[in-house]
């Protein structure tokens, strides 16, 4: 279960595991809009979106132990969180209320600019930070302040993956909090960047100094 920070937030709230609705409600009603209203097959035949499942998440799924925070849910990402091993902590993130169906079994409604209000520190092994940057963390202050939180709950060489698109944001990782908090980084094998000839989208790895 993710753990709240000793000051608590006005923002959060924690989806208890073992409430009725996490195990009766909302998993029929996610299997519902998935059957009948929603179409994930557009985002599945996206480059970021396949070099994710096909490359990174076969990685991470080896992890048999650890604490990861998945930021950003919604109903083209809720597959991929069935791809992490149960021994891992996996612990989901969004702003939005509305995304607590897509989230894992341990969910957080917060913001990401200040998760380290309500997380303990030094505590998660891995961050995956996709799609933030450039919808909704847009300016290059708010992007400063998302790594100066990140850097405080990432262990000490934790790893912070970022997902950006360069027709929308100019490269977050020359920022001088990326450079003073991170160093880039390969990870198990991938490259510390990867771009696609037929998508904007940017992944890159980090690790917190």
């Amino acid at each position: 279960m993710a753990h709240l920070a000793p000051s608590p937030g006005t923002t959060m709230s924690l989806t208890a595991g073992s409430s009725l609705k996490n195990l009766v409600y909302l998993p029929i009603k996610r299997w519902l809009l998935l059957q009948f209203r929603l179409d994930s097959s557009y985002f599945k035949k996206q480059p970021d979106r396949i070099w994710l499942d096909t490359h990174l998440y076969p990685k991470l799924s080896k992890l048999k132990q650890g604490r990861i925070l998945f930021v950003g849910c919604a109903y083209y990402t809720w597959e991929s969180l069935r791809l992490f091993n149960k021994g891992v902590d996996l612990v989901t993130v969004d702003i939005d209320e509305n995304n607590v169906i897509w989230g894992g079994k341990n969910h957080l409604v917060a913001s990401i600019l200040d998760i380290d209000k309500y997380v303990e520190p030094n505590s998660f092994d891995i961050v995956l930070l996709n799609g933030i940057f450039g919808h909704g963390v847009d300016s290059p202050e708010m992007q400063e302040q998302t790594y100066k939180a990140l850097h405080n709950i990432l262990k000490p060489d934790g790893l912070l993956q970022v997902g950006w698109n360069h027709d929308l944001i100019s490269d977050p990782t020359e920022l001088e909090s990326s450079k003073k908090l991170f160093y880039k980084t390969e990870f198990e094998g991938l490259p510390q960047r990867t771009t696609f000839s037929d998508s904007t989208h940017v992944f890159d790895f980090l690790r917190a100094k």
